[in-house]
């Protein structure tokens, strides 16, 4: 094998290490986010904040 595909080889399986942490992360900011919505205890402003960033989280995913 050359080292050229071992490299790219070696980098690939790298990068689906970054893409499947960035997946853990974003499915627990998910979470976070469904929890502070359900939350009453949350001001108004706060919970106003909470739905913006949910909804820009909806197109982020919707344009996936």
């Amino acid at each position: 094998m050359s080292e050229d595909l071992y490299l790219c080889q070696r980098e690939i399986r790298r990068l689906r290490g970054v893409v499947r942490n960035y997946e853990a992360q974003m499915r627990k900011l998910e979470s976070c986010l469904r929890q502070m919505a359900e939350n009453k205890e949350l001001g108004d402003e706060a919970n106003h904040t909470v739905l913006e960033i949910c909804e820009i989280w909806r197109r982020i995913q919707e344009d996936s």
